[in-house]
């Protein structure tokens, strides 16, 4: 098996933070970086990040702390991009005039956009069998900023990481050189993490049947708790089912998503048990609409649309949502024209996301 020594985190989130700590924790050279440092400055004073949680408690420190991007990509060998889906591209154009062979980068969490940023990569004449794009289904570990360079890693943390390559046909010479960086779940292609992330189920339309509770509340609302109701689950479950209809019918390994939570290591109780499931309020983030419909909802509608599943759900969650955000989620979105698919049926698009080349 390889090993990865040099790993460039890029994102000053909680799970920039997280996986900067779990990693440097386990050996890792890791660099940090954030287009700003405005966001970094607790973490340079105090030269790392203190976790606690269900890894225990620790001060890691960070080796290297920057925003200069071209000294962040001199050696490292992956690149992790953990960002929102709204960030990944715009942070993929900072690193792809340093990118050299070998490397290897990944969305955390994906939301099917390796497939997007490969046709960025292709635009700039980058080889996509000698630098490698690939993506997870979520975060190797669930985290809260608890405050000033401290995360509280609340679930997933010992769970296999579901994630694949595009193309598909380079994954175990990428899972060879991860060696043991990650516990993985390696999949043959990128729909299989991309199409599994929980966020498309427990945000978009729990966030919208809730929304006249969230405004009242400005924001402090626990969705998993108050917004959970019986009537909002069965609207979740709904959504499930179209999502769960086209891995069907693509002939991707179906995975509903009360398996889902078991898989990446938590459990369907968050969100079906009365009850704060993490033991702390939580505030609503505008992410869980900004993100998780335009690229989550509107890329299932999109993706639904083209291989003939009927999403009526999600449809009427992109529309509605639409308007009372006004913002057009639909334009806004992570379609099929914009993943380099559009057009393509079941066996064609299996070809593609195989090899990368379009038949």
């Amino acid at each position: 098996m390889g090993s990865i020594e040099r790993i460039l985190v890029m994102g000053a989130g909680p799970g920039g933070l997280a996986n900067a700590a779990v990693l440097g924790s386990q050996g890792s050279h890791v660099t940090l970086f954030n287009r700003s440092l405005d966001r970094l400055q607790g973490t340079i004073r105090r030269g790392g990040v203190e976790i606690e949680g269900s890894l225990g408690e620790a001060f890691v420190p960070v080796p290297k702390i920057t925003d200069d991007i071209e000294d962040a990509m001199k050696d490292a060998q992956l690149i992790l991009i953990v960002v929102p889906a709204y960030g990944q591209m715009s942070m993929l154009d900072l690193i792809i005039p340093h990118l050299r062979p070998g490397q290897i980068i990944f969305f955390l969490c994906g939301s099917v956009g390796s497939l997007e940023g490969a046709l960025r990569m292709k635009a700039a004449g980058i080889d996509l069998n000698k630098v490698f794009i690939g993506e997870t289904a979520t975060l190797p570990q669930s985290a809260r900023v608890v405050g000033e360079s401290k995360v509280r890693i609340l679930a997933r943390a010992k769970a296999m990481v579901r994630l694949s390559v595009f193309p598909g046909h380079n994954i175990d010479h990428v899972v060879e050189t991860l060696g043991d960086t990650f516990k993985l779940n390696a999949k043959r292609n990128v729909l299989e993490p991309g199409l599994n992330n929980p966020n498309f189920l427990v945000h978009p339309a729990p966030m919208l049947l809730n929304y006249a509770a969230i405004e009242r509340a400005e924001g402090m609302f626990s969705l998993m708790n108050e917004g959970m109701t019986d009537g909002v689950l069965r609207c979740l479950d709904a959504a499930d089912a179209e999502r769960t209809s086209i891995q069907a019918a693509l002939g991707l390994e179906v995975l509903p998503v009360d398996d889902m939570y078991i898989e990446q290591g938590s459990s369907p109780d968050v969100y079906r048990t009365k009850g704060e499931p993490f033991k702390l309020r939580d505030r609503i983030w505008s992410r869980y609409i900004d993100e998780d419909v335009p690229y989550g909802s509107v890329m299932l509608s999109s993706l639904g649309r083209m291989i003939g599943v009927p999403t009526p759900v999600y449809d009427s969650i992109n529309t509605i949502m639409s308007v009372v955000e006004q913002k057009d989620f639909v334009s806004m979105g992570r379609t099929v024209d914009k993943l380099g698919i559009a057009g393509l049926d079941r066996e064609q698009l299996m070809h593609y996301l195989e090899t990368g080349e379009r038949p």
